[in-house]
């Protein structure tokens, strides 16, 4: 039976001047920041995210950023209408804290980033080792996968070094487990949230 839960929703809305692109990087940048902001007295973060119009068939994460945690105090913390000023009501609409709707639950989820880069950069470094040859010359048996990734991404910029690069989210069933915190951008690899 799964614990109660609580939610709160923005809604990107994209203009003819302005892409959903440009604006899921725009309040990601802001949600990052709420999140990094929310931790508790542990330091844990307790708000994950989810997508509900994620796709990985026709890459998309749609128009609907949902924010999930297990106390409605933990999304209050979060002040998503302090967060999002800037961009509310023009570009984007805040609905209030709700509780999880328990029988439209489909079940529970994860989220994680997805960095092909890494996983590419693994592969050619245990090949090298195991064939006893350069990393360079692995890595030219393993190109980086970025290009044939088919997860939804985010265009982001690090604070710290400015940077930019393509957060890639890939979405998982799950079984539910206590809540035991999320990363910076809401993800979790133990943490699960409602799918509804």
């Amino acid at each position: 039976m799964m614990g109660m839960w609580f939610y709160q929703e923005v809604i990107l809305q994209p203009t003819e001047d302005i892409a959903i692109s440009f604006l899921w990087t725009k309040v990601y940048r802001q949600i990052h920041l709420a999140l990094v902001n929310s931790k508790d007295e542990q330091g844990v973060i307790r708000c994950g995210v989810a997508f509900p119009e994620y796709s990985d068939v026709q890459p998309t994460l749609g128009r609907t950023l949902r924010l999930l945690a297990p106390e409605e105090s933990d999304l209050q913390r979060l002040n998503l209408a302090d967060a999002l000023k800037h961009l509310a009501p023009d570009y984007v609409k805040i609905k209030t804290v709700r509780p999880v709707p328990i029988r439209a639950c489909k079940g529970f989820v994860m989220y994680s980033r997805y960095q092909p880069e890494a996983t590419a950069a693994r592969k050619a470094r245990r090949y090298a080792q195991r064939h006893s040859m350069s990393i360079e010359e692995a890595q030219k048996i393993f190109p980086s996968a970025a290009n044939k990734t088919r997860y939804p991404y985010i265009q982001l910029e690090s604070m710290t070094n400015h940077h930019r690069f393509s957060l890639f989210i890939q979405k998982q069933e799950a079984v539910e487990h206590p809540c035991e915190g999320f990363s910076a951008y809401g993800f979790s690899r133990r943490s699960s949230v409602p799918d509804f």
